[in-house]
Formats: C-alpha cells, structure tokens, sequence
C-alpha cells in the first residue's frame, strides 16, 4: 500500500467536518437497541462504496454502523462515540469537492478518508484533509487489502493519540500562562500598594496561599480580584457624594460664597461623575447590577438637566429633587458592586465612601437651610445633626477594625480632626468656614480610603 499521500493534521476544536451527520431521532433506536461497544466503526460512504467497505471493514472483526448522508442522530455524545470513523470520499464526486458528513462535537475520535488513487488533485486532497482534520488518507479501490485498513487505521489512530496530546499540551500551556499573567499582575499590585519589592510581593502571596491553602494562582486572583472590586465600589461611592456636591456647589453660587470657585466644583463634579459612569459601564457586571449602572446614569442625566438650567431657587430646589434620586440610585449601584466582589475589604472601602457622601450633604444642607430652600419633614439643621452623629459613629467603626496599618492609622487621625472643625462650623452657622472645612475633610477621608482600598490584608 502506498502512504506517500499519509497526512496527519491536527483537528481544531471547531472543525469543520466535510457533510452533514446531524443529531436528530432517527438513530435513537438503532443506538439503543446494542449496548455500546469498544471496538465498532463509523461508516460514512454513499450508496456505490458502502458494501464494499462494509465488508471489508467487518472483515477485521469491527462492528460497523453506515451513515448516510442526511443521517440523524439524537445521542450525539461521548457514550455513543465509535472507536473510529471511515469517510468514503465517493466514485461520484468532483475533484474539489467533499462528502457531506459533520461529525459531532462530543466524537473525539480517528477519521480516515478513504478514496480512489488520482480522485482527487494533490492540492485539492491537502485542503480536504486541512478542512476536515482528517488524521489519514487510504487511496481506494480493489487493490486495498485487509492489511491495508489495518495499517491505515492504525495510522489514523496513531495520529489523532499524538493530536489530542498536542491538544492537551496546548491547553496546558495556556492555563500556565493565564497562572503567570494573573500571578505577575497581583504582584505588580502589592509593589504598588504596600512598597513591596518583586520577591518579598511572590512571597507574601505564596505564604497566602499556604496559609488559606488555596493554589498561588487563585491567591493572585483573589487579590486581583479585590482590587478590581474595590476600585469599583470606590468609583461607585463617589458617585454619592458628587450628586450632593452638584447641589452644594450650585447653592454655594446662590449664597455668593466664592462662585468662580463653586462653578469649577459644580463643572468639575459633573465631568467626574461621567467619567467614573462611563468606565463601570467597562465591567463585566450581573445583570442586575448592569441595571443599577443604567438606572444610575439616567438619573445624573436628568440631574444634569436641572443644573443647566438658569440657576435660581426654583431651579436649585428641582435639582436638589433630582440629586437625592441620583444618591439613591448611586447607593444601590454601589451595593451591588460589593456584593459582586464579595470581599471583606469592599464594605470597609463602602463605608469610607460613605463618609464623603455625608460630608458634603451637611454642607449642602447648611448652605440650602441659609438659603430660605423649602425643606421637607423636620429640616435641614436636624437631618445635618443625623449625619453629623452617623460619621462620628463610623469613624469610631473604622478605628476599631483590628487589621488597619499604622499609616490607616495616621489618615484616620487626620480625618477626626478635620471632621471635629467641620462640625464646630456647622454649629456657629459660619457657612463659608463650613464649605473650606468640608474640602479639607475631603481631602482627609480621600487619603484614608485610599488607604484602606490599597490595603490587602483583609484578603480571606
């Protein structure tokens, strides 16, 4: 037998096979009528070659099942697989073109295409073979004898063995390098957050790893992970506390408390909020948490709309309406981020972000109170004492966390003590002392959440 025209390809994971062998239910009851067996073969040739390759093929001893062209199956997986498939290329078909059979997914197996000497051009075989992943080619016709299908089979076999072990290697080799870029991104994360050199960064997550015995890559996605998140939950929390600063900033204009200044905070907070929806809108976020994010951003819109109108205590009082939907929504965003991420370390950054939110509200409210703004319920100097008593309680919240660093430690003190004369302001009713206090109390919870958002060693 000649095997000068031998071709062994390895099968994509995809391939195309040349025809049609669809699942439908036809073959139902030619399957279940015989138990599954070891040794049988797939037949696939038209009506002129299939009784002589029938025969010769049950000549070796193997069980044969013909397919047809238009032949359905319905049970199309791994436990009705043949040992092999025979493809007859066919007396009838034209050079270039195929026998019509697509071999299901779940057949991992052996394919030899089987046709007559000159059937097909040189060029027009080798895209055949390419097209199809057939791992041999067995020219046909009378002269092919027993030995010869059982070296072509054995060849067919030998090449798809050494094809799904390349396959294999393949995969392998891509786990590894997946393991490698996720390990060198956590490590390049801990360098940058906690002033870590590259090797005491791989031996802080390997000893990670040991300690919750989870594999270094899954501790390196751990960590990955939770800096994602908690960039999220942080970008979503300031989303809180720029709808109140909108109002702020705009109720500050109306009071002549330095406008140019109040206009750039107003523009500035508008153009951050887009920002920070624009790249949410990037993450590969559940369903239900991609509809916060669009409620989200329809609600700043229609905010926006508000503050371009011309700006007066009509308009500053719809806008207020319209910042307290946005907060809403923002807060619902922003819890469903962290339950995305799942970390102990979100709610800590979730609460910081807090912080900044209530902040600027009592700011807000203070200036909107001097204003003469109709408010809602028991007023706006009550609700401010409210927020005044909920940040001082967090603030002692966040001091008794027990895995804080000493520089979480330093911003906290910072921000007590900024904090302490934003509320001294707020009781003397001096409303520009409160709006400088309140940016430097910005600045202050800023660095503290920073702090905790680069801390990981609430990891676990």
């Amino acid at each position: 037998m000649r095997h000068d025209r031998t071709r062994a390809r390895c099968r994509p994971e995809a391939s195309r096979w040349i025809g049609i062998l669809r699942c439908g239910l036809r073959y139902s009851a030619a399957v279940t009528s015989d138990p599954p067996c070891d040794d049988w073969l797939a037949l696939v040739a038209d009506d002129a070659a299939a009784a002589s390759l029938q025969a010769d093929l049950r000549g070796l001893g193997a069980v044969v099942r013909r397919f047809a062209a238009g032949t359905d199956l319905v049970r199309c997986s791994t436990w009705c697989a043949p040992k092999a498939v025979v493809l007859c290329l066919g007396l009838s078909s034209r050079e270039g073109s195929g026998p019509a059979v697509d071999m299901p997914a779940a057949w991992d197996v052996p394919l030899l295409l089987v046709g007559p000497e000159g059937q097909m051009a040189p060029a027009a075989l080798d895209a055949c073979l390419t097209a199809s992943g057939a791992h041999h080619w067995l020219p046909g016709g009378a002269a092919v004898t027993p030995m010869d299908w059982q070296l072509a089979l054995a060849f067919a076999r030998a090449a798809h063995h050494r094809d799904r072990a390349q396959r294999h290697r393949i995969t392998s080799l891509q786990a590894q390098l997946a393991e490698q870029n996720v390990v060198g991104r956590a490590k390049g994360l801990l360098m940058a957050a906690q002033g870590m050199s590259e090797n005491h960064a791989f031996a802080f997550l390997r000893t990670g790893a040991m300690q919750t015995r989870l594999p270094l890559a899954d501790m390196a996605r751990a960590v990955v992970d939770a800096a994602i998140w908690s960039e999220a939950v942080n970008r979503a929390g300031q989303l809180r506390w720029l709808s109140q600063r909108c109002i702020a900033a705009a109720a500050q204009r109306l009071a002549r408390i330095e406008p140019p200044a109040a206009r750039r905070m107003q523009n500035d907070a508008m153009k951050r909020a887009r920002d920070i929806l624009d790249g949410l809108a990037l993450l590969p976020l559940p369903e239900a948490t991609r509809q916060a994010l669009d409620d989200t951003d329809q609600a700043w819109r229609a905010l926006k709309s508000c503050l371009d109108e011309r700006l007066d205590l009509g308009s500053l009082s719809l806008a207020d309406s319209a910042a307290e939907r946005a907060l809403a929504r923002a807060e619902a965003l922003t819890s469903g981020l962290q339950a995305v991420g799942s970390s102990p370390i979100l709610r800590v950054v979730n609460l910081c972000g807090r912080q900044r939110m209530r902040a600027q509200r009592v700011v807000k409210l203070g200036l909107l109170n001097q204003l003469g703004v109709a408010s809602p319920g028991d007023g706006r100097l009550a609700e401010a004492m409210e927020l005044v008593a909920e940040f001082s309680n967090t603030l002692s919240e966040l001091a008794a966390l027990p895995l804080g660093s000493t520089e979480i430690a330093a911003a906290h003190q910072v921000a007590v003590g900024r904090w302490g004369e934003m509320v001294q302001a707020l009781q003397a009713g001096e409303m520009t002392a409160l709006v400088r206090c309140s940016e430097s109390l910005l600045v202050s919870v800023d660095a503290l959440t920073h702090c905790w958002e680069r801390s990981l060693q609430l990891l676990g």
